[in-house]
């Protein structure tokens, strides 16, 4: 009876050890598998870095679109106010152009040096 236990308890102690190479295995199988989906996820030209990257320039983007459309409503309106507003028309060719009517003169005023 002796020997039946010896046998019995060397057959469990073989499948125990078979057990624990096939958890091994299928634990460096799954490991592997992460591995490359983690390899696939952070390299390549669709990784989640370059997506990210793409994402923050498409915001700015957007962002510099909205200022431009800004920046082109209030040209339009300038080019309106020129075409319209006489008054305004000679403000800015005075201010910005230097330009003078016949009958002005213009005085340029130079600040004094400091000694």
């Amino acid at each position: 009876m002796a020997a039946k236990k010896k046998k019995s308890t060397s057959r469990a102690k073989r499948s125990r050890k078979s057990t624990r190479k096939q958890h091994r295995l299928t634990f460096w199988i799954i490991g592997g598998i992460v591995l490359l989906i983690l390899f696939a996820f952070l390299s390549g030209n669709k990784s989640l870095i370059t997506l990210y990257s793409l994402y923050e320039t498409r915001r700015e983007l957007i962002e510099q679109k909205e200022q431009l459309q800004k920046e082109n409503e209030q040209l339009l309106k300038e080019i309106e106010r020129l075409k319209h507003d006489l008054n305004y028309l000679e403000k800015v060719a005075r201010e910005n152009y230097n330009l003078k009517r016949d009958d002005e003169e213009v005085y340029q005023v130079v600040p004094k040096k400091k000694e």
